[in-house]
């Protein structure tokens, strides 16, 4: 874990079309709207929710995590729309190792339009510069192309293929690893 974090609070962020802000109770409606949907959990470790109350749950764990040093989730506001369209975090950073991972999800409606990799590039600055860390990765399912198409706009690295390393929904799934360093990120 990372100790000096700074910010008290998690920070808000802004882009050209979105906002990253901390999740409340507020937006419990729009977290359901997408979260409910199977096609959007496919790839995801957690269940699809059935009922608001699994996305009150997902907002006070946002909370835990935060204060427990272990992850920063914002939630990605279209700015056109005023609207909470999915949740991007930064999280399992290491100190020592100066290394974290991203995820994400987003709404169906807004997939294929440039928002998570937006959003996703500002949280890897964000990594890198405010957390000093030198190495952000990700991974993915190997058929969820979209999610690794968007980690190679941010100019993330593909590693390598872990197979079957994650049991997810009653099976083995093997992951696509991709990550970017500080002195790679510099050179963009």
């Amino acid at each position: 874990m990372l100790q000096s974090l700074g910010p008290q609070e998690i920070p808000k962020m802004e882009t050209e079309r979105l906002i990253l802000r901390k999740i409340t109770i507020d937006d419990v409606n729009d977290i359901y709207e997408y979260a409910s949907i199977t096609d959007v959990t496919t790839f995801v470790l957690w269940d699809t929710h059935k009922t608001k109350q699994d996305s009150i749950d997902f907002i006070k764990l946002t909370e835990e995590q935060f204060n427990n040093n272990i992850s920063f989730i914002w939630g990605i506001v279209i700015k056109s729309e005023n609207k909470l369209i999915g949740t991007i975090d930064l999280r399992n950073w290491d100190a020592i190792h100066k290394c974290g991972e991203i995820g994400y999800v987003i709404s169906q409606k807004y997939w294929n339009r440039g928002y998570v990799s937006e959003a996703m590039k500002t949280v890897i600055k964000f990594g890198l510069e405010e957390l000093h860390l030198n190495r952000i990765e990700a991974h993915c399912e190997e058929e969820n192309i979209g999610s690794w198409r968007v980690m190679e706009k941010c100019g993330m690295k593909y590693e390598g293929t872990l197979r079957e390393k994650v049991f997810i929904k009653e099976r083995f799934r093997s992951m696509k690893m991709y990550s970017i360093l500080k002195s790679e990120w510099k050179k963009l």
